[in-house]
């Protein structure tokens, strides 16, 4: 097989009149919109029972494996059985896919390596890696979940996260984890040493991104307000759990700084970007800044340095 050829093929509807089969390079996002995702990695499926972004397959030749990721509301079920979201499944050929209404089947002739887990026990190593982490807070969440039925709130989150995922794959970020108001993204030093031009650029445009978008949602803030977000981007080692190389959660001082900093930030204020002076000192020239900022970060002694991000300079 050579490289410009699929190495695997999703079938949608296998079996039926309706079937039509799309091939697989390397990941497939499956879902109703797939925001930022070029036509070439996404299959759209017109089908309400299906979720805007609702899994992901992956392959890996080099290990002869492949992946099925559920990032879906509604859920994903794998030859019938639910799978955890966010926890990467292991895919076969032939394996049946369900998503709401929808059925979908994986095909190829390679990819029967070995499951994520060997003998029942999974495959877990926890190593220490250097990263910068970015955090975005909705403002207000707490309070309009108080007002806002459940489902309105899934729909505008789903809309909201798929827009930011779409962002995040130009900035060639990960995302750990996001749940209700934070959505938490990670870049690895030891991969990309850019990693903090990255992330402050990322939270940047998602800034701008949610701006544009926030309008269009239907949650508000008490006052009528589209929602907004504050971003709070820090640097430092962090214990990473991964599974097959898909991270699952990273955890340490760094990422709790992380976490309450971008609670600070669009406040009281400040700018929607806050970076500490360490992230700030990576940063190449043609970032704009706001005056340095002492803040005092619940849980920790001391105070923090921390400078706003006002924009870039486009020249």
């Amino acid at each position: 097989m050579s490289a410009a050829e699929p190495a695997a093929f999703l079938a949608v509807y296998p079996g039926t009149p309706e079937e039509r089969v799309v091939p697989i390079v390397d990941r497939m996002f499956v879902g109703r919109e797939c925001l930022g995702v070029d036509d070439a990695h996404r299959l759209l499926i017109d089908d309400l029972t299906v979720s805007r972004q609702h899994f992901e397959i992956r392959l890996e030749p080099e290990h002869d494996r492949a992946s099925l990721l559920d990032n879906s509301t509604n859920g994903t079920r794998l030859n019938g059985v639910r799978i955890g979201r966010g926890t990467p499944a292991p895919l076969k050929p032939g394996d049946r896919i369900t998503v709401g209404e929808v059925h979908l089947e994986f095909r190829s002739d390679r990819f029967f390596g070995k499951d994520l887990a060997d003998d029942g026990r999974t495959i877990r190593r926890v190593t220490l890696s250097k990263m910068v982490m970015a955090v975005g807070d909705i403002a207000g969440y707490s309070t309009m979940s108080q007002y806002t039925e459940s489902n309105t709130m899934l729909e505008a989150l789903e809309i909201l996260y798929g827009g930011l995922r779409g962002i995040l794959e130009r900035y060639h970020g990960t995302l750990s984890d996001y749940a209700g108001d934070a959505m938490f993204v990670v870049w690895e030093l030891d991969q990309a040493a850019d990693a903090a031009e990255l992330a402050t650029g990322f939270a940047l445009e998602a800034v701008e991104g949610v701006r544009q978008l926030a309008p269009l949602l239907p949650i508000r803030e008490p006052d009528g307000s589209p929602i907004y977000m504050g971003w709070g981007i820090v640097v430092g080692e962090a214990a990473v759990s991964s599974m097959t190389g898909a991270l699952l959660s990273v955890v340490g001082d760094a990422t709790n700084l992380a976490f309450r900093l971008s609670g600070l930030a669009a406040r009281n204020g400040r700018p929607s970007v806050i970076v500490t002076e360490a992230v700030q000192q990576q940063l190449p020239p043609g970032f704009v800044f706001s005056e340095p900022d002492d803040v005092e970060v619940k849980g920790r002694t001391g105070t923090e340095t921390v400078y706003g991000v006002l924009g870039r300079d486009s020249a």
